[in-house]
């Protein structure tokens, strides 16, 4: 009985040893993304991408209106074999337009992806740099975590580094 004692307490000992030896923090990689130099290059580009596209489809939408109002005034005007070809090559239109805005949605998401993950693999290394130098064992998603101290939070350092070391970013 007291070698199973004395077997616990140094197994027990051991594991508080190896628990105070490790260092951990957390960063917050949308805060990251958001308030560092490339990252917010990067969103107000996508910005400018998704607001052009916008502009796109409303005037491709009114355009599209204009034409449905233009058949609906000349019902009665038109044989009803002209006025439902008229709506047949309307709702073609519309078909086209509802593809192409998914296609052109897809496309801008897809390109929101790759570049963020771009980004996240030219922060990567950076990352790997600042936990050696400080001697971090383990670096964790702020998003993950459910309580922490604010000492551990290294965003703020990261961002500043981040921003020495990338420049700019180009969405591609």
């Amino acid at each position: 009985m007291k070698k199973v004692v004395i077997i616990f307490f140094i197994y027990f000992f051991q594991i508080n040893f190896v628990i105070a030896n490790t260092s951990i923090a957390f960063i917050d990689m949308d805060k990251v993304i958001s308030l560092s130099k490339p990252g917010s290059s990067i969103m107000s580009q996508l910005n400018t991408l998704s607001s052009q596209n916008s502009k796109k489809f409303e005037s491709e939408a009114k355009k599209i209106k204009e034409q449905e109002n233009k058949i609906i005034s000349q019902k009665n005007i038109l044989s009803e074999v002209d006025f439902q070809s008229n709506i047949n090559k309307l709702k073609l239109e519309i078909k086209n337009y509802n593809d192409n805005r998914d296609k052109i949605n897809n496309d801008f998401n897809k390109l929101r992806i790759d570049n963020t993950n771009k980004l996240l693999k030219l922060i990567n290394p950076i990352l790997v740099s600042y936990s050696n130098d400080k001697s971090i064992s383990l670096i964790l998603k702020k998003r993950d975590l459910v309580i922490g101290k604010t000492e551990l939070d290294i965003t703020d350092e990261i961002i500043l580094i981040i921003n020495k070391d990338i420049n700019q970013f180009k969405i591609q």
